[in-house]
């Protein structure tokens, strides 16, 4: 039986009492699940973003001071927060945001643990570009895949937004990365 939550139909799975979060992030990331797979949770969104947070910490650890990779990481959220709230807005969509929120976040938690996990195995025996380049394209797909259906778009303009979202957020945690000296 599916039934509507927060705008978007819901399978049986997703409104079951026990706990297959992990379960379905790893289906939305090999687009075999739909953000409506998830619960409309605004307390899941909020894990979900946690989530989301720690992992771009521990993801730049190693090239960034704590509190650089701090900032960067609580402005990223932020971000995605923002720019997730304002394109469902654009599209009178906003009762879909808590599911939205979840799906970008969880997924962006799994996908950046795995990339942190083979870039931390891999150590010096691959090429970064190697792992990183296929882990991008990844990941504004699997955005992509997540955006199409929250916003009920065609897929490319799913990717779109995902790859805009992207190229945004790359931006912000390179300027606390390595921030730009007006000094000589």
């Amino acid at each position: 039986m599916i039934k509507a939550v927060g705008g978007l139909p819901v399978s049986r799975a997703a409104t079951e009492a026990h706990p297959m979060f992990l379960k379905t992030y790893l289906e939305l990331c090999l687009l075999r699940a739909d953000p409506q797979d998830l619960p409309g949770s605004n307390a899941l969104a909020i894990a979900s973003l946690v989530a989301y947070g720690l992992m771009d910490v521990v993801g730049v650890l190693d090239i960034a001071a704590p509190a650089s990779a701090l900032t960067a990481a609580v402005l990223d959220t932020l971000m995605l927060v923002a720019a997730t709230h304002l394109a469902l807005r654009w599209r009178r969509l906003e009762n879909r945001f808590s599911q939205t929120l979840a799906a970008l976040a969880g997924c962006g938690t799994v996908l950046s643990l795995v990339v942190w996990a083979v870039a931390s195995l891999a150590g010096e025996t691959i090429p970064p570009e190697w792992i990183w380049v296929p882990y991008l394209v990844w990941y504004t797909v699997v955005f992509g895949h997540v955006l199409r259906h929250a916003l009920s778009i065609p897929m490319v303009a799913g990717i779109a937004a995902s790859f805009v979202y992207l190229m945004l957020s790359l931006i912000v945690i390179r300027i606390f990365i390595h921030p730009i000296s007006l000094e000589p």
